[in-house]
């Protein structure tokens, strides 16, 4: 066999050899503190499939296989640039979300929030991946000449029958993606939804499950979450109110309950459970039995309850102290003779 040893000068194996040679051996090189150094692994690659290319076509020539299409070369160096191209697409969507991930999550150290970060981002890259392999397969085949029309055709009707199948399991998982881009609630939330109301113990794209203060869980499809009422996002109120007797001085239960406020701040220095000084209202309303008197205070989310019980407890023991009293229902019973 006669070697056809003017093939190892000739520019199409030369210039891509070359070329991925330098690739090869100097990616390693950029500095690792900038950001090309994202940019090592996929120019090693690149380099890496040039080195085969070229290495192919001279073999090819050096041998002077003629059984091969007249077009074969042409084919090859286009296969390769679709997988190439997309590898680096694959490779800059990766550097994008994980750079977008690392800036996110230097904006609050809050686990909840990184977790959701997370979510999300692993989403976008599961939906890219998805894309990039479509696309990619897609473009082979119409390099290697196969009609993609009726691929495309039965992917579409494939598509078409599964969002009509899975429609509910689609409307959950785009009404989870809407939770987590407004952020309407994190995992530990005190929540309402509807008739159910209850602290969040776990969260997914599908559901949301809700435990409520009988221990019961609840399991709730997210697309069926049309109204939440979030109880202790960013604060939350504690409100008590109390009765005093119509005989009752309302100047000096006023007094006293803005004394029991006073009381509560000076208590609580650190703000653990006040962010701010309790607010005294009233008369509120003349009930059955008792004028109201209201008293609300700014808490940090999910004392609500605890600074609550807290405030009941001081206006006891200062209602106690002045001689106010808190009634009861009472019934008058006339007997007629």
């Amino acid at each position: 066999m006669d070697l056809q040893w003017s093939a190892l000068v000739n520019p199409e194996f030369l210039a891509p050899l070359v070329a991925g040679l330098l690739l090869w051996f100097f990616s390693p090189l950029l500095p690792s503190s900038s950001w090309l150094a994202a940019a090592r692994r996929p120019l090693r690659v690149g380099g890496a499939l040039l080195i085969l290319y070229a290495v192919a076509t001279g073999l090819v020539s050096l041998f002077n296989v003629s059984v091969l299409p007249p077009n074969t070369g042409a084919l090859v160096w286009r296969l390769v640039l679709v997988l190439a191209g997309i590898y680096f697409l694959w490779e800059i969507i990766n550097f994008l979300l994980n750079t977008a991930q690392r800036r996110l999550k230097q904006r609050s150290p809050d686990r909840e929030y990184q977790n959701r970060v997370d979510t999300l981002l692993e989403l976008g890259w599961w939906i890219s991946r998805l894309l990039l392999i479509v696309i990619g397969v897609a473009m082979i085949l119409s390099v290697l000449g196969i009609d993609i029309t009726p691929l495309l055709t039965g992917l579409g009707l494939a598509g078409l029958a599964l969002s009509l199948g899975a429609q509910k399991l689609v409307q959950d998982i785009i009404a989870g993606i809407f939770i987590l881009l407004e952020d309407q609630f994190h995992i530990g939330d005190s929540i309402a939804v509807g008739d159910i109301a209850g602290s969040v113990e776990g969260f997914s794209l599908r559901a949301t499950r809700v435990r409520d203060l009988s221990g019961t869980l609840h399991i709730i499809p997210n697309s069926e979450i049309t109204i939440v009422s979030n109880r202790t996002a960013s604060w939350a109120r504690a409100l008590v109110d109390v009765g005093v007797s119509y005989d009752a001085d309302l100047d000096h239960v006023t007094k006293v309950l803005e004394q029991v406020a006073e009381q509560l701040v000076e208590e609580d220095s650190q703000r653990e459970l006040f962010l701010e000084r309790p607010i005294v209202t009233g008369p509120e309303s003349f009930d059955d039995s008792a004028i109201l008197f209201r008293m609300l205070a700014r808490v940090p989310p999910g004392k609500q309850w605890d600074a609550q019980r807290l405030i009941r407890r001081r206006i006891k023991a200062a209602f106690d102290r002045e001689g106010i009293e808190i009634p009861f229902p009472q019934v008058d019973v006339h007997m007629r003779k």
